[in-house]
């Protein structure tokens, strides 16, 4: 009974220990968005004086600094986009790729001295590379007005954030329902943008009185 309690104990003062450390490292981290192919640097900007610096990725320490010079620990990590900056004891990781996204730390310690850790978390974001807009339209008779349902629709990154403007519409999300009047129209711009990059599309859609049929439109 006592080594069962005591092995219960152990487990949740392990969980506990997680859960606490994981939650310093939220709150004090720095979250940085990048393009892909963007660079990132990691400066130690600490005093020079018998500094030691340790670069971590996901807790896998990839670089060290120490008697004022630079050592790659885990070469293959980023593998040929590794630059040692010198000049103010930085780390650069060039040609940022979207498996980069995830937490980087900066550790570092002088003559006597313990600094406060520095936590980056990384998120490496597609950059949108064009929009669209997809709309069909159908004649509602019995009600004399078109309904357009219209979709925005973004290339490169799988989920930008989408948002709507015209026609005294301001609103967000990939779709759009409106109903026009015979001869009335209606100039819409959708925009789609993710932090890193932003593309919008501009469409003016009338409504002409038809039978009950159905239109498929897509305009770039």
């Amino acid at each position: 009974m006592n080594v069962f309690q005591e092995s219960c104990c152990s487990i949740l003062g392990v969980l506990l220990v997680f859960l606490l450390q994981g939650s310093c490292v939220d709150s004090d981290a720095e979250v940085v968005h990048k393009a892909v192919g963007d660079s990132l640097e990691l400066t130690a900007d600490y005093p020079k004086d018998d500094l030691e610096v340790q670069w971590k990725y996901n807790g896998i320490n990839f670089a060290d600094y120490q008697n004022n010079n630079f050592k790659t620990v885990k070469p293959e990590l980023f593998h040929e986009r590794l630059k040692m900056n010198e000049g103010n004891i930085s780390i650069t990781v060039a040609d940022l790729k979207l498996q980069d996204s995830g937490s980087f730390s900066i550790v570092a310690e002088g003559k006597s001295v313990q600094y406060k850790t520095k936590f980056i978390e990384l998120r490496v974001h597609d950059l949108i590379r064009d929009a669209k807009i997809e709309y069909n339209v159908s004649w509602l008779q019995s009600q004399n007005i078109c309904m357009f349902h219209l979709r925005c629709l973004a290339s490169g990154d799988q989920n930008p954030s989408y948002s709507w403007t015209g026609h005294q519409i301001q609103t967000q999300g990939s779709h759009l329902n409106i109903s026009l009047r015979p001869a009335e129209s209606a100039t819409l711009t959708c925009t789609a943008d993710n932090t890193v990059s932003v593309r919008y599309t501009t469409e003016t859609v009338v409504c002409t009185e038809t039978s009950e049929e159905q239109r498929l439109c897509v305009k770039s």
